[in-house]
């Protein structure tokens, strides 16, 4: 027997609007399901390129740099225009011992000038500290007993001494710098400028009997104060087709005395030039000299003026090499000596 159920109007309605409801939800999820996926937006990628990690062997010991240094001080004027002939003096925020220096070479100049003086002599480690740098490119001559080495790596900065007294030594150097400041091919064609020049005066002057030049940094006492084997001066001076007097001498530097000197009897003599210390008064101590006046070079007054700078381990030893050797020898060359000293 079939039963039939007579729904009421609001049991009708009351399923349709259910039917309808349900309909609704289906066609809902069916229109989700089907929308495409939302793709995220990628983070974009550093512009900064990536630092691997690099070293250098300089000061005894080899230093790993983990990441690129920001801010460099720099102390010594040939130090200064190593970083602008490397084209970082954006990155230095401070220089040191200007009254070492006679002025820029007119390639840095504007460069040199852009640095802000952090110190005219030796910097003390807070002066350093203070500056805010991470990266120290530093002659020798400033380390003391207070300052050192490693109280500045215990302070987190990173430090390069200049100290090449080769060629070899100084083209590590700056090879070193391009590395760690990741240069791409600039400190090679540094160096190759450099060693251009200086191969070409070796050309010249390698027929030529080598002269003997005394190199007169200062007096002291009654004592000259003079460059040794350990000293780069001493390789310019035979780059130039010359030979130091006192080239067999171990030390960097070391004082000799009047005897000495007249005893070598040199051809010529270099004479450093720099504040508190000025070729002139060099000259007129060296002819009221009792002994020293009666040297031929001094009463021919064979004298080559150089800038402290020219002599420090830098980007001036082919204007230097040429210096010396257009000054010795001016009859094989047709430019006259380059000026060494500009004035600031």
């Amino acid at each position: 027997m079939v039963y039939f159920f007579k729904l009421t109007e609001e049991e009708i309605m009351k399923k349709t609007v259910s039917f309808f409801l349900a309909f609704i939800m289906i066609f809902t999820l069916c229109a989700c399901n089907n929308a495409p996926l939302e793709t995220p937006v990628p983070t974009p990628a550093s512009t900064e390129p990536s630092y691997l990690p690099t070293s250098f062997r300089n000061n005894g010991k080899r230093t790993i740099v983990h990441s690129m240094p920001k801010k460099i001080v720099t102390a010594g004027p040939n130090c200064t225009e190593v970083m602008c002939a490397l084209g970082l003096e954006d990155k230095v925020v401070g220089k040191c011992m200007t009254n070492h220096s006679k002025g820029a070479l007119d390639e840095y100049k504007d460069a040199y000038k852009s640095i802000p003086t952090l110190c005219e002599g030796y910097p003390t480690l807070d002066e350093i500290v203070d500056s805010g740098c991470d990266f120290l490119y530093a002659s020798g001559w400033i380390f003391d007993d207070t300052l050192t080495v490693k109280a500045l790596e215990d302070k987190g900065i990173i430090v390069y001494v200049n100290e090449a007294t080769t060629y070899d030594e100084l083209w590590m150097e700056i090879n070193d710098l391009n590395r760690v400041f990741c240069l791409e091919d600039t400190g090679d064609a540094v160096v190759k400028a450099q060693t251009d020049r200086i191969s070409a005066v070796g050309e010249v002057v390698k027929d030529q009997q080598p002269k003997k030049v005394l190199v007169l940094d200062s007096f002291i006492g009654e004592k000259v104060f003079t460059a040794g084997k350990a000293n780069i001066e001493t390789m310019y001076i035979a780059s130039a087709g010359g030979e130091n007097v006192f080239g067999d001498r171990e030390k960097t530097w070391d004082a000799v005395t009047v005897e000495d000197v007249v005893a070598a009897n040199p051809d010529f003599i270099i004479i450093h030039d720099y504040k508190g210390s000025s070729f002139d008064d060099k000259v007129a101590a060296l002819k009221e000299n009792s002994e020293l006046k009666y040297l031929d070079c001094v009463r021919n007054e064979r004298f080559i003026k150089l800038s402290l700078e020219n002599v420090m381990p830098g980007m001036r030893s082919a204007i230097t090499v040429e210096t010396i050797a257009q000054t010795m020898f001016q009859d094989l060359f047709a430019e006259p000596a380059p000026t060494t000293t500009p004035e600031s």
